[in-house]
């Protein structure tokens, strides 16, 4: 009998709210304007931090793809003989911290420079050679620091005229994909509570619809809960609904950019959210609805006296 009871108890209970999830939804078709506007803004909110954090991911692949291919370049005195810079160079080679060594002779690097700039004419109107030899290096280290540590430890070399390290660049790209990260952050953190004040307004004007009916249903003896529930679903399906609204979005705007930052990547290897990431975003919105649906539609209901 007991099990009987309880199984009847759970039955009851499934059915009731099978019929709120059903009358709430009712609620939102029959309104369809404000509904659309409610769902437009909450996937506006959930959109553009989705959109920084993507960006960020893919900058973040551009600066340590770029920052494997850090390099120190060493200038050589003037005096320094080939001989003299090819032994430098091999006594680098030995160092566990250095996986390359390319030495470039004064007539090497200015044929380079010639071919690259096309300036042959002028440069044919100096009677001496004016670009340094150097040795290129590789470092083993993709760490910015111990990169710039190195750089600096050579320059120590008495065959080095300057060093130059070609990472500022990358450092400031370094430095930007942090600030997008904390930016995408705040946003975030910033219209989801927006989200959250958007759904609980949206409840609080639901409440006061029905005030009348809640208030019989409190003298009949009917529980916060039981008449929180309806509320509940509405503020999960329009969460829900905004998350969808805001992937599509996301999809859109990513399928518009992945040219450009694929261009500026220099790589077709666009990095698009996963399925996880996909998901969390509908889940996200739909969780932010019904904790804001409970706090809003809870505070409302006991201010409402039988």
């Amino acid at each position: 009998m007991a099990k009987q009871a309880r199984n009847a108890k759970y039955t009851s209970l499934l059915t009731n709210h099978r019929e709120d999830a059903r009358s709430s939804w009712k609620r939102l078709v029959a309104a369809p304007v404000s509904s659309l506007m409610t769902v437009t803004v909450i996937a506006i909110a959930l959109l553009l931090p989705s959109f920084l954090m993507v960006l960020n991911a893919n900058l973040e692949a551009v600066v340590d793809s770029f920052r494997q291919s850090a390099r120190i370049t060493l200038y050589l005195e003037s005096g320094v003989s080939v001989e003299s810079a090819a032994e430098v160079s091999n006594n680098l080679l030995q160092r566990d911290d250095i996986v390359q060594a390319e030495y470039i002779s004064q007539q090497q690097a200015l044929a380079d420079f010639s071919r690259r700039s096309g300036l042959d004419s002028l440069l044919g109107q100096f009677s001496e050679n004016p670009l340094p030899a150097a040795i290129v290096l590789t470092p083993a280290s993709t760490n910015l620091a111990l990169v710039s540590s190195l750089a600096e430890e050579l320059s120590a070399l008495p065959e080095v005229d300057q060093v130059q390290l070609d990472a500022d660049w990358i450092r400031r790209a370094d430095a930007l994909a942090t600030a997008l990260t904390i930016l995408a952050r705040g946003l975030g953190a910033i219209f989801l509570l927006g989200v959250c004040f958007i759904i609980g307004n949206t409840i609080k004007l639901g409440v006061e619809h029905r005030r009348d009916e809640i208030r019989v249903i409190k003298l009949v003896g009917g529980s916060h809960s039981f008449i929180a529930r309806p509320f509940l679903y509405t503020g999960f399906y329009l969460g829900g609904l905004g998350g969808i609204t805001a992937l599509l979005l996301l999809l859109a705007l990513l399928a518009a950019v992945q040219g450009p930052v694929a261009a500026f990547a220099g790589s077709d290897n666009f990095q698009r959210p996963g399925l996880a990431a996909l998901l969390l975003l509908i889940l996200g919105g739909a969780l932010a609805g019904w904790l804001s649906a409970l706090l809003a539609s809870w505070h409302h209901i006991r201010q409402i006296d039988p």
